[in-house]
């Protein structure tokens, strides 16, 4: 079990490391195409005038770190030892080959009891989106074929997959 202050001191390595529940997970250097989704998605944010927006930003949530590929930082976003400290408004995971329905679903629930408002995750094998939204009787999935409009700016999936 990993606390926090050690995975800090850990060293850099290529790829992404996350911390959930005090396990250490390793994620691979991005494919090509998972990259360009992101950054397609990162500069739409960007041109909805959203400045909060992010590319791999990290969070420290739940005792954790969690690194989604693109975020949306809340207005005022606490920050904890200069580290952004909760749940971002908006999380963005692009799936890879790594990524497992149970990762996921671990992801989802830490975003939403940390404050997320919406967490996006795209699909680019199936050029398909599912987006979950904390609503006041809790969490509502949404499956999203062609466009999503959001207070995040409107996404059309042919755009982010072409």
């Amino acid at each position: 079990m990993l606390t926090f202050e050690e995975f800090e001191l850990l060293p850099e390595i290529a790829g992404k490391q996350e911390l959930i529940g005090g396990e250490l997970i390793g994620l691979p250097p991005p494919k090509f195409q998972h990259s360009l989704v992101a950054h397609r998605l990162y500069r739409r944010l960007l041109s909805a005038g959203d400045d909060r927006a992010y590319l791999e930003a990290g969070y420290r949530i739940g005792g954790g770190w969690l690194q989604p590929d693109v975020s949306v930082a809340h207005p005022n976003h606490p920050l904890r030892d200069g580290y952004l400290s909760g749940a971002p408004q908006l999380a963005v995971e692009v799936l890879s080959p790594s990524n497992t329905a149970s990762a996921i679903e671990r992801k989802l629930t830490l975003y939403f009891a940390d404050g997320a408002a919406e967490v996006w995750v795209i699909d680019p094998t199936n050029s398909c989106m599912t987006v979950y939204r904390q609503s006041p009787t809790g969490v509502t999935r949404i499956a999203v074929n062609e466009r999503y409009d959001s207070a995040f700016g409107s996404i059309l999936l042919t755009e982010l997959f072409a």
